[in-house]
């Protein structure tokens, strides 16, 4: 048998084997359609758990989806098993927290019936360097220090609007107001020091000009 003869046989023998593999595949996926089809007629439209877990390929949890009489929503996990972010829903507040890859809280948002708040955390701290508050008494911005100390609020309320300017220690030293006293300093014990006009005033109304100051949100 010449090397031609045996390049022709094995060529034909290679189409029937791939004619072959086809058919079978073809088979295959035609079984493979009718057993989801009976499948899916059959699976359950709705699960029920009070908690599931998320676990990545390696076995690691990644997540969970709990429900529980006082709180329900949805944690996921840091690499390292700390929690990254969480939404929750309870009868007294709705909210999201994102933390950042050591566990630590970085920012919230949260809402009542009476309130919202959106919150930026450092790292280790509890309480915010940055946040702004909405509730029944108008809207407020503050920012503190490094020390939690507030330094800067600002607002709206049903008495006006204003921006305070607080020392390390949390006294007010200045503040600009939409109202009467518009603008004001401050001594270290609290007292008003100076406001426009300030020489024209008597020192009993000196005395009383502190309560033009809006009260602005906490």
């Amino acid at each position: 048998m010449t090397s031609i003869e045996i390049h022709e046989r094995l060529t034909r023998l290679e189409r029937s084997n791939w004619l072959l593999k086809v058919m079978l595949s073809s088979c295959l996926c035609c079984g493979a359609v009718v057993f989801l089809m009976g499948a899916a007629s059959t699976a359950p439209k709705i699960i029920e758990a009070q908690k599931i877990v998320l676990k990545d390929g390696a076995g690691n949890e990644r997540g969970e989806l709990f429900a529980t009489d006082k709180a329900w929503g949805l944690v996921l996990f840091n690499k390292n098993q700390t929690k990254a972010a969480s939404i929750f829903v309870a009868p007294e507040a709705n909210g999201i927290f994102l933390d950042d890859s050591n566990g630590n809280i970085r920012q919230s948002f949260t809402s009542d019936l009476s309130r919202s708040d959106w919150n930026i955390f450092r790292p280790g701290s509890d309480t915010p360097q940055f946040g702004i508050t909405d509730n029944e008494q108008g809207t407020g911005l503050t920012f503190r220090d490094r020390a939690n100390g507030e330094r800067i609020s600002m607002g709206v309320s049903a008495k006006g609007s204003g921006l305070t300017l607080s020392d390390e220690n949390g006294q007010i030293k200045a503040a600009v107001t939409g109202t009467e006293l518009g603008f004001a300093s401050f001594s270290g014990n609290g007292e008003l020091q100076w406001a426009p006009g300030w020489e024209k005033f008597s020192p009993e109304e000196k005395a009383t000009m502190k309560k033009f100051m809006p009260k602005l949100p906490n």
